[in-house]
């Protein structure tokens, strides 16, 4: 028990160090940590549904999904324009002219799955660009603490709810998907959240503290609803663990579920105000 405890809290500890030093060295450092870290979510998307017998073993999504992401960042970067974006609408048809030439019983749900890792996986890590380099365009004057401060919300609320589920929890949040989830957990780590987040409107001088509890309201229910549809994902699956790279914590699906899921809303909003 205490080796496993050990073994969680060290991969913990490197996998937060490698984030928060890529988001403070340079945009450039997270985008290099992001493309490798959605290129093997993307691996493991697929494998999940292949070893299941869904999906047909091939790297087209994989190759489209790093393209996606990395059409999302150059523009982040203000590399391209947006018009230059649309091309990833084009790149999503591709699939079905592939297909073509496959000799598949099911050539839909390929197409359909090959997407649906692209949407869950790749768009999500390409959008954290759109916060480091908030807003986009601007990457001589990034500000890291906007993106700290995201992922601490996030850690914080998954921490304060185990701490309060696991000593107060006895009304189950949702049984069928995540049984050992509940209501007393989820309220504690969202009140504990919106209390970080105070905190980092007052002292980090980026977002007003109005905008970061805003944004601890859009973490809180995102941040829950991610965790249980990856569950659900692996739950209709029949697996623990959507990959191993991450020892104590399973893989890179496992690890960014919260965070991926809450993404697109969190952006959505910042975007409203900038």
């Amino acid at each position: 028990m205490l080796k496993t405890l050990f073994v969680r809290a060290l991969s913990g500890a490197v996998f937060a160090f490698l984030m928060l030093g890529s988001i403070f060295w340079h945009p450039y450092a997270l985008a290099a940590l992001l493309f490798l870290l959605t290129g093997l979510g993307l691996h493991e998307f697929y494998r999940l549904f292949a070893d299941t017998g869904f999906l047909r073993k091939n790297n087209t999504g994989v190759f489209l999904g790093l393209v996606v992401y990395s059409l999302l960042t150059a523009f982040a970067f203000s590399w391209l324009n947006s018009i230059a974006v649309l091309l990833i609408l084009p790149l999503f048809f591709l699939l079905f002219i592939v297909e073509l030439y496959q000799k598949s019983e099911r050539p839909f749900q390929q197409i359909a799955l090959q997407l649906l890792g692209i949407i869950y996986v790749a768009i999500p890590f390409g959008l954290y660009h759109f916060i480091n380099v908030y807003p986009v365009g601007t990457i001589d004057h990034f500000q890291p603490w906007i993106l700290v401060g995201i992922f601490l919300l996030i850690w914080s609320n998954d921490t304060f709810a185990y701490l309060f589920g696991s000593t107060l929890g006895k009304h189950r949040l949702f049984e069928r998907i995540s049984p050992k989830k509940s209501w007393e957990g989820t309220i504690g780590g969202g009140l504990s959240t919106f209390g970080i987040a105070w905190i980092l409107g007052s002292y980090t001088q980026t977002l007003t503290p109005g905008t970061w509890v805003i944004l601890a309201a859009i973490i809180v229910p995102t941040a829950i609803f991610g965790d249980l549809v990856e569950s659900m994902l692996k739950r209709s699956l029949n697996v623990k663990d959507s990959g191993s790279i991450m020892p104590g914590h399973g893989g890179v699906l496992d690890r960014f579920d919260a965070a991926n899921f809450a993404l697109p809303f969190i952006v959505f909003f910042l975007y409203l105000l900038a």
